[in-house]
Parts: structure tokens; sequence; C-alpha cells
């Protein structure tokens, strides 16, 4: 009886190593910013890396709101003309498609973080996108901000997106004291995923998007009035690829939840343009979240179960 405690005992402290042990973090920042007047401590989430061999340092947003991992054309420029090997490891072969556009990818690509490396990678080189930099400057040591991180990374896995301790991990098996997290099944078609939150006692799908962070919720003109006050308690115009739009918000009528789990924020914004709502359409969702509702909390996505947690 003793050694069977004992043999217990011991695959569950071995299994709690092994669990520790997959579970792998990288740290990120936020980034500011000024909008419409007001100053935003948590505007993007900045993910220092390095890229291949290269001896510099770069940044990229972590963005599960696109569809894939790229590097801007714009912005790599002049570390293509410094570093040849990188140049040849453009594959005009094979295409993605973003903005309606064909690109190029890079492949057999390496990104290491200060506590994930990604080898053997495939990344889309966005050729005409992002701000120029100088080739002066490419061995300054600044940081430089060349791309964005998307879903495509995590597939297979499950990230942890932990707010308040600025770091995001990725593992096989989920930690046990991370279990405790209240989950809910989400959809993806093309890696980014669909979260039910309930909205005036309807369960509705919302896209889950990280380069989101100004934003509770947003959503067509429709939807927004039809589930919130029509008074406009704020407005913000931004920057959005390139095309400036302003957004209204207008106050929910009843709490947002995830689950049994009430969310803080209750503002829902639309613009007057109607900008998205065709991709609203087509994605079959109801609107946008990112960022904003789970400052406070840890987020899991597990990928493998199609799981979406909350702690």
């Amino acid at each position: 009886m003793l050694l069977r405690a004992l043999i217990a005992l011991f695959f569950l402290v071995t299994t709690g190593i092994a669990s520790a042990q997959d579970l792998k973090w990288m740290r990120f920042e936020w980034t500011g910013d000024s909008i419409s007047g007001k100053y935003f401590d948590k505007s993007s989430i900045i993910i220092p890396v390095k890229v291949n061999d290269i001896p510099a340092n770069f940044t990229m947003q972590f963005d599960l709101g696109a569809v894939k991992t790229v590097i801007y054309g714009k912005s790599i420029k002049p570390y293509l003309a410094a570093y040849p090997a990188l140049k040849s490891r453009i594959d005009t072969s094979k295409k993605f498609l973003i903005q309606g556009e064909n690109n190029p990818v890079f492949t057999n690509m390496e990104l290491r973080t200060d506590g994930i490396n990604f080898k053997g990678i495939e990344i889309g080189y966005f050729e005409n996108f992002g701000s120029q930099i100088d080739p002066d400057s490419i061995n300054s040591g600044a940081e430089k901000h060349i791309g964005t991180i998307g879903p495509d990374l995590f597939k297979n896995s499950i990230l942890i997106i932990d707010y308040p301790g600025k770091k995001i991990g990725v593992c096989q098996e989920l930690p046990e004291q991370l279990k405790k997290a209240s989950f809910q099944p989400f959809l993806s078609d093309d890696g980014r995923i669909k979260i039910p939150l309930t909205i005036d006692d309807s369960v509705e799908y919302l896209l889950f998007d990280t380069g989101s962070s100004l934003f509770t919720l947003t959503a067509s003109k429709e939807n927004a009035l039809k589930t919130a006050d029509h008074t406009i308690e704020d407005s913000l115009t931004v920057m959005s690829w390139g095309k400036q739009l302003t957004f209204y918000g207008v106050r929910t009528k009843k709490a947002v939840k995830f689950g049994n789990k009430v969310l803080s924020g209750s503002l829902i914004y639309y613009d007057e343009q109607r900008t998205f709502e065709d991709f609203y359409r087509f994605a079959k969702i109801w609107g946008l979240t990112g960022n904003a509702f789970f400052l406070k909390n840890t987020v899991i996505i597990d990928y493998k179960h199609k799981l979406f947690g909350v702690l």
C-alpha cells in the first residue's frame, strides 16, 4: 500500500516537472500611443526577436488577428542588401494572400525570443508594407520594428498570454495550476479564433485579435446599436492598415460575459464608414474583441482542442 502511494506520488511529481519543462516563456512589451488627444499606455504588444544569424535587434507585433507571421518588405530592405543569405531565403514560387495581393515567403527561417526559438519556419514577405529603415542605422543596436507574429507559429500547441506578467508561453501540456481557468470551445477556420461572448443575453462569436488593444468590442453599427444605448460616450480616430478611421463608443445595456465570467468593460465601438462590415459577414462573426477585456487575466488558447480559457 505504501509502495503504491510512493509510486503515485513519484508520477505526480515527475508529471509536474515535465509540464514545467514543457512550458517555455517569452517576454513582451507594451507600446503606448496618443490617439484622439488621449494617451494609451497599452496600444500594442511588441516582442523582441532575433532573425536567423543577423546581429540586429528587431521587434514584431503579436497579432492573433493576422493569419500569417510576416516581415515587412520596406523595413527589411536594407538588411536584404547587407545580408545576401537572408535575401536567398525568399521563395517567389510560394505565395500568400494579404490585403488582396499575393506576396512571396521566406523559407527555413528562425525567430529567436528571449525564451523560445521557432526554427525552420515559413514567414510571409509583405513586400510593400512597413516603415523604411535608414541603411546607415542597421548596425546601431537600436531595436527596429520589422513585422507581425501571427497564430501560425502556435498551431497544434497551447498558447498562454499572461497579461499581468507581460509574458507569453507555449506548451504541449497545460500545467496543473492553469487547468482551473474557465474554458469555452472556440471556432477557427484559418488560425484566427472566434470566441463566444454573451452579449445582451445572446451568445455571439467574436474574433479574438491581440492586435486590437484600444477597444473592448468593435462591431457593425447595426449590431452595436441593437445591444447598446444610442448615446455616444467616446470616439477615437485611429490608423488601420494605412487608413484613418473614426470609431464611436456606445454603452451596452447588460454586462458582457465569457461563460459565467463578467468581463470588465461595456463600450461597443463602430465606425460610420462601415469599413469592416463585409469582413464581419465573410468571417461569420458578430464583431471583434482584443486585449482590453483581459488585461487583468491570463488567457489560454488550446489550439489542439479548440478551447479558450480565462483565469
